[in-house]
Formats: structure tokens, sequence, C-alpha cells
């Protein structure tokens, strides 16, 4: 885990924190959760979330109804969007995967995962393990041949 902040400016210091997996595991993003719903993080600090940003690696799904990402060994899917900030995207990922091309992974950032706590929190507790998140891409990367 990383904990980026930036200077001074006042009682609260904006910043960004960074986990990552170990090798060969994934994080669980409903245990993230629950572990700053236990923390002090939950309640009045005027804390608050900009963006969860994610990078999952697993098959992309197009087509049908809905995009899919199935993540690699946790049977985790992400319904594919596409961030506003990254218009286009989900065509060019389309046109990656009829040219064939095998996707590495997927970067986005995961719908719900915005605002002040603890409404945040409230919010994606509320969701049920069957709803699938949606995850709203800002780029892909494609596996070396």
């Amino acid at each position: 885990m990383t904990l980026t902040c930036e200077g001074d400016k006042g009682s609260y210091r904006p910043g960004m924190i960074t986990f990552y997996a170990k090798k060969g595991k994934s994080l669980d993003l409903d245990k993230i959760r629950e572990s700053i719903t236990a923390t002090r993080l939950s309640g009045g600090t005027r804390m608050s979330v900009s963006y969860l940003e994610i990078t999952a690696t697993g098959d992309v799904v197009l087509g049908g109804k809905e995009n899919v990402l199935n993540v690699t060994g946790t049977g985790q899917q992400f319904v594919l969007g596409e961030d506003p900030s990254a218009k286009g995207i989900l065509q060019k990922l389309g046109e990656a995967t009829r040219r064939g091309d095998k996707i590495a992974s997927v970067t986005g950032r995961v719908q719900g995962w915005n605002g002040g706590f603890p409404n945040v929190l409230r919010a994606l507790a509320n969701t049920s393990n069957q709803d699938r998140m949606q995850l709203l891409i800002t780029g892909y990367e494609v596996a070396k041949k």
C-alpha cells in the first residue's frame, strides 16, 4: 500500500492511496469497503473519495446485452461502461478484440465509489451481492505477442 499526500492545505491533506495485490492474489472490493466502514473514516470526518480506479485482468466479453469483464480467479464480474474522460474507449476495445488481440488488463473507475463518507459506504452496503458493479473504462492493455 502506498499513501501519497499533497502539500499542506489546512487540516485536511488531499491524497491518493494505492493498494497492490500480492502476486497471484486479488483485492476484494467488499473487504476494502468493510475495512473502511470499521474505521473512524466511516464517520463524520468530512473525508470523501473522488474515485476508486482499478486495473483488473480477465476475459473481456463484448456484445449481447452487456459488455462484461470476468476477473481472473475471483468469480467477480464488472459490467463495462465508458468513462467520460475516455470517449471512444469501448469502441477501441471492441476493435481490438475483433482483431483477435488478447486483452491483458482493463483499467477503470468503479461506479459508486465517489462522494462523502459515510454516505458512499451506506450506498455500497445496500448493493446486493448479485448486483454486478460497473467499471467505467479509462484504458486497457493488449497482451504482448
